[in-house]
C-alpha cells in the first residue's frame, strides 16, 4: 500500500492541513493518508502546547467522514517525538508499505535541521506541498539544497506538489480572535474550540514554530547575519548530536542567539533599563555585548520560548562564563566556528577538535578571543576572563 503520513502538533488542526492531505491523496494516488498528532514536539515547550486530549479530539472531528483520510494515535501511543523514529517504527511494522511523509512548503526550509533527516529520507518519500505563502522558486531552491546535502538524485525520494493551498498557520489562529478565524477551521473543530474555551483568555497559546521564527528572523536580520545565524544553528545541532544534547533544542538556541543583533547600542541599553536587565560596567562601555541578554529577553517575550536552557545559551553566547552547561558551550563555540566564519585565527584547528573535546574547544576560543580583544585594546568582560581561567584549569593548560 501507498501510505501518506501528515504529522504535526495540530494545535489546532485547520483547513490547510486537510487540503494538504487531500492533495497528496489525489495527486499521488495514495491508498490512505494518516494524520498523526505529535506526542511532544522536541523543539517546543510542552507547557505551551494544548493538552493532547483536545488536539486528538480536534483531529478526529476534522477527518470524520473524509474518505481515506484518518486519524492515527501512533506517536502518542508509542511516546514518539521525532519523525525519524516514527517513520522507522512504522516501516518496521509495515515493511511492504511505501511511505510518503507530507510536509508544507513553509517548513521545508528547516528540514535539514530536523533530527536525523537522512533517516526520514531513507524510510519515506518526502512530499512537499507548496502553499501560497512561499514562492515556487523558494521551495525548489530548498529542495535542491536537500538533494545536494543528502546526495539525492533528481526525481527520486522528493516530490513537489505545486498547489495554491492557502497559507493558514496554527499560530495565527492561536494568536487571534477565534471568531475571526472561523473560516480557517473545519466547522466541527471551530465548534469544539468555542465550546471548550481553547485559545481564549487563560488558555491563550502564543508559541511560535521554528519555521515561523526562521521566517521572522530572515526579515529582520541582514542577509549576512541571517546566513551566519543558520550556520550557528546547524553547527549547534551537529555538535549537540555528538555530545548527547537534544539537537532540536540546540538548533533553536543557535537560531535565536542573534535575534537582537539588529538592535542599536542605544536600543540595547534602553531595553535593559526598561525591563530591569542588569548591565555590567563592561557592557555599558561596549553595549553590543548586551545582544545576548537582550536576545534572551526577546526570545522569551516575543517568541514565547520558556525553556531556560535555551534562554541561558542565548544569554551567554557573547561572553561565555565559568561552568557553562554543554548547551551553553555548544552555542558559544558554534558562534565562533560556523562554516561562514573566515577571519578568526586557528579555525582549521578549532573545527578539527570541535567533535572531540568540548572543554578544550571552549578554552581555545576564549584564549583566541582574549588575545584579539587585547590586541585591539577593546573592552573585555569579566565573565570572559573568569571563563578563560576556569577552562584553562579544567583542560590542564599552563
Amino acid at each position: 500500500m501507498k501510505i501518506g503520513i501528515l504529522g504535526g502538533t495540530f494545535d489546532p488542526i485547520h483547513n490547510t492541513h486537510i487540503s494538504m492531505a487531500r492533495e497528496a491523496l489525489s495527486q499521488l494516488n495514495l491508498d490512505k493518508v494518516f494524520l498523526i498528532p505529535s506526542f511532544c514536539p522536541p523543539h517546543k515547550n510542552s507547557s505551551l502546547i494544548t493538552n493532547e486530549c483536545h488536539r486528538v479530539n480536534m483531529v478526529k472531528l476534522a477527518v470524520a467522514g473524509l474518505e481515506n483520510i484518518s486519524y492515527s494515535d501512533f506517536e502518542i501511543k508509542h511516546h514518539l517525538s521525532y519523525t525519524a523514529d516514527t517513520l522507522t517504527a512504522l516501516k518496521e511494522k509495515h515493511p511492504t508499505d511505501e511511505l510518503f511523509f507530507i510536509i508544507g512548503g513553509d517548513s521545508i526550509s528547516t528540514f535539514i535541521s530536523w533530527y536525523h533527516p537522512e533517516i526520514i529520507l531513507e524510510k519515506a518519500n518526502l512530499v512537499v506541498v507548496k502553499r501560497n505563502d512561499i514562492t515556487l522558486s523558494a521551495v525548489e531552491d530548498n529542495i535542491a539544497k536537500i538533494r545536494k546535502t543528502f546526495n539525492i538524485h533528481s526525481g527520486k525520494k522528493i516530490v513537489l506538489l505545486n498547489t495554491d493551498i492557502s497559507s493558514i498557520s496554527s499560530s495565527f489562529i492561536r494568536n487571534n480572535n477565534i471568531e475571526e478565524c472561523r473560516s480557517m477551521l473545519p466547522k466541527e473543530v471551530y465548534e469544539y474550540i468555542r465550546d471548550n474555551g481553547l485559545y481564549m483568555g487563560e488558555n491563550k497559546n502564543c508559541s511560535w514554530t521554528v519555521s515561523e521564527i526562521d521566517n521572522d528572523l530572515k526579515k529582520l536580520l541582514s542577509p549576512h547575519r541571517y546566513s551566519h545565524t543558520l550556520g550557528v544553528a546547524l553547527t549547534s545541532k551537529k555538535m549537540a548530536e555528538n555530545y548527547g544534547v537534544n539537537p532540536n533544542t540546540a538548533y533553536l538556541a543557535g537560531l535565536l542567539h542573534d535575534c537582537a543583533k539588529y538592535y542599536t547600542n542605544e536600543e540595547l541599553l534602553n531595553t535593559c533599563k526598561k525591563n530591569h536587565i542588569p548591565v555590567t560596567q563592561a557592557e555599558k562601555n561596549a553595549p553590543y555585548l548586551l545582544h545576548g541578554k537582550v536576545g534572551a529577553f526577546v526570545a522569551k517575550t516575543k517568541y514565547h520560548i520558556e525553556d531556560e536552557t535555551v534562554l541561558s545559551a542565548i544569554t551567554w553566547h557573547t561572553t561565555g562564563k565559568p561552568q557553562m552547561t554543554k548547551l551553553e558551550q555548544i552555542v558559544f563555540c558554534a558562534d565562533y566556528i560556523e562554516p561562514g566564519r573566515d577571519k578568526q585565527p586557528n579555525l582549521v584547528y578549532l573545527r578539527g577538535i570541535s567533535m572531540k573535546d568540548l572543554d578544550l574547544l571552549t578554552f581555545k576560543i576564549m584564549s583566541d578571543t582574549l588575545n584579539y580583544l587585547k590586541s585591539k585594546n577593546q573592552v573585555i568582560d569579566n565573565y570572559t576572563r573568569q571563563g578563560f581561567e576556569f577552562y584553562r584549569k579544567k583542560v590542564g593548560e599552563d
